[in-house]
């Protein structure tokens, strides 16, 4: 099911036998997670590079959150996309120009504004989700239903759970500290 080429050094990660050295499940997710997340962030950076001219990424999931969730406040858009709502409001106000969002009176509280998808943005959204959909349908090309259906079970799962540890993850310690005397001469 894999289909994915062996990371560069990956030998280094494989006991004598030829067999992965991370027998447990756990350590092989977390060798995978870790290794997609650097693929991610790659290729990110290359759809960026190659998108200048068009809305860019950070734009896009605001306007995809309005599309899907709206209309919205900009704090709670804020809070959707986990990002500071100073740096959504400066790119809420550009897609609002671009025509791509409306802002509307909150009728519970006047003083606040909701946040609007217009047809401009909900065509946009629709054809970059298209244009995804065909690029994972070509990447799991030879997977069966049943594969792609298992791993976006699991991924949806994965997320969940990530989301409800993410906390604990960013106040760990990764500190790696030498081994003191004792544990050295054990």
């Amino acid at each position: 099911m894999s289909g994915v080429p062996p990371q560069q050094g990956s030998e280094s990660m494989c006991a004598p036998s030829g067999e992965p050295a991370f027998a447990d499940p756990t350590s092989q997710l977390a060798e995978g997670m870790e290794r997609l997340m650097h693929l991610f962030l790659k290729a990110r950076q290359h759809m960026l590079d190659k998108a200048r001219r068009d809305v860019d990424w950070s734009t896009f999931l605001l306007m995809s959150a309005v599309v899907t969730q709206g209309p919205l406040r900009v704090k709670e858009l804020a809070e959707q996309v986990q990002s500071d709502p100073s740096t959504v409001s400066r790119h809420v106000a550009q897609l609002v120009r671009d025509g791509f969002l409306e802002r509307h009176a909150d009728a519970v509280d006047g003083r606040a504004s909701l946040l609007t998808a217009t047809a401009k943005a909900r065509e946009a959204v629709d054809e970059r989700k298209q244009r995804r959909n065909l690029h994972y349908e070509q990447m799991l090309l030879a997977w069966e239903d049943g594969e792609r259906g298992q791993l976006a079970a699991l991924v949806s799962r994965f997320t969940d759970d990530f989301l409800a540890y993410k906390t604990t993850l960013a106040d760990t310690d990764w500190t790696v500290r030498p081994a003191t005397r004792k544990e050295t001469t054990q």
